[in-house]
């Protein structure tokens, strides 16, 4: 290996480690939220009602989802017209300052109605973080990446991310055994909310050490981007949510769905849940390094076949082991679930650098990942417990889930590009001749 081809391999591994850290920090903020939910239920909501308290703390929770595109397309514009990095940056700064603050806001019971306001509003600027965050990381990650390793590179950042979201289960579960109750309402649960404080410092040194995108050109780009994409790659929008939708609504039910449905219908205890969330997260990781090593070594569209097809195998055997009642059932269960949406996510992330064009990729990327947020993922913890209500059939989230991937598989089948570089073959009717997306030919 000559010179530059050492160098260009050096720096490419300082951007995956600058981003992964990063993605771990900001998972681990986004996802901290949800895991404390039934604490910050009794500090911000009134103490009457404790079922109305956190359908409350839940309803701001989604609240967060609903503001993603917004922040989709702000810093979507900012990739795409001033740079990657100042993008990433600028989202990673934001998203750990609004966290820290929830560890500051005054509780119900000393500001009133005041508290459950500022707690919104964190939670808002959390969300319009997070439209930037998750589709500009693996961007930056893959135009960085040598070439034969862009599947390992962004595998890792994606691995980083589970583990954030791991991390906050862990750290949520470890206050509620090392703090008796009353030190946990009256201060315990501030502490892993002020952590984010210095992860973010250092998430934000990192990434700004980095260089900028190698695919990021000045002097090619949009006056406005969004403009430009409804012109030129609204076609790939459709193609990647048609795909991605799947792995959304998994990943949701296994950390939005699943853990309620333990306690209620399967009769794990609080730290059985716990656990189990702990393992799942550990699972979509490594799902997420083996869909780096697929990618690089089969099509692309061979991997998402076997992707949609391993989803419709496992939706429902996974969730019939889930309802056995043990922490053991628990854990197969999710696993057999979170190894294969793991595949799944860098599928995804390689599909946003091949369907869409260098000037317009990050606000193409994370328009589209943040409209499947809301348009599925946000609504998928509602829609399964809306259908095991309408039907009683408790397997109802599972075959959603299959109906989904069944509409991925078709997607790979038929649409996905085979390799870099390649257009996406022509659509059947629902999409009416798909031809390609974006303009240019992507640098994979």
């Amino acid at each position: 290996m000559d010179q530059p081809q050492r160098r260009r391999g050096s720096a490419a591994r300082t951007v995956v480690v600058a981003a992964s850290i990063g993605t771990f920090v900001e998972s681990y903020d986004l996802a901290l939220y949800g895991y404390l939910a039934v604490i910050l239920a009794g500090q911000f909501f009134p103490a009457g009602d404790p079922d109305a308290a956190l359908l409350a703390t839940f309803a701001v929770f989604a609240l967060g989802f609903a503001v993603r595109p917004l922040g989709g397309i702000l810093f979507g514009h900012v990739g795409d017209r001033l740079g990657r990095r100042p993008a990433i940056a600028a989202s990673v700064l934001l998203a750990s300052a609004a966290t820290a603050s929830i560890a500051l806001l005054p509780t119900y019971q000393r500001a009133g109605l005041v508290a459950p306001v500022l707690l919104l509003i964190c939670r808002l600027l959390q969300g319009f973080s997070a439209g930037g965050v998750i589709a500009g990381a693996n961007i930056f990650v893959l135009e960085h990446a040598e070439d034969g390793r862009a599947g390992r590179s962004v595998s890792a950042n994606i691995a980083a991310s589970s583990l954030g979201f791991g991390a906050a289960a862990a750290i949520g579960w470890l206050m509620t055994v090392a703090v008796d109750a009353d030190q946990l309402a009256s201060w315990g649960w501030r502490l892993p909310f002020a952590v984010a404080a210095p992860f973010g410092v250092i998430g934000l040194y990192l990434r700004w050490r980095v260089a900028e995108s190698p695919a990021f050109r000045p002097a090619a780009r949009p006056r406005f981007p969004l403009g430009q994409m409804m012109r030129t790659a609204w076609r790939g929008v459709l193609i990647f949510v048609g795909f991605f939708a799947m792995v959304l609504v998994g990943s949701n039910l296994l950390v939005g769905f699943l853990p309620s449905y333990l306690a209620r219908t399967a009769g794990l205890s609080a730290a059985e849940v716990s656990v189990a969330n702990i393992v799942a997260a550990v699972a979509l990781g490594a799902g997420a390094v083996l869909g780096g090593y697929l990618v690089d070594r089969v099509p692309l569209r061979v991997v998402a076949v076997a992707c949609a097809a391993g989803l419709i195998v496992t939706a429902v055997p996974g969730l019939l082991v889930i309802r056995q009642g043990t922490l053991g059932a628990a854990v197969a269960g999710e696993t057999l679930w979170a190894v294969v949406i793991g595949v799944g996510t860098v599928i995804g992330a390689t599909l946003a650098v091949r369907l869409f064009a260098p000037s317009v990729r990050y606000t193409a990327a994370a328009f589209a990942i943040n409209v499947t947020s809301v348009v599925f993922a946000g609504t998928a913890p509602y829609v399964s417990a809306w259908l095991v209500g309408r039907t009683g059939n408790v397997n109802a989230p599972a075959l959603y889930l299959t109906l989904l991937a069944v509409g991925g598989l078709a997607m790979a089948l038929f649409v996905l590009p085979r390799r870099a570089g390649e257009r996406p073959r022509p659509a059947s009717a629902a999409l009416g001749h798909v031809a390609a997306a974006g303009t240019g030919r992507p640098r994979a």
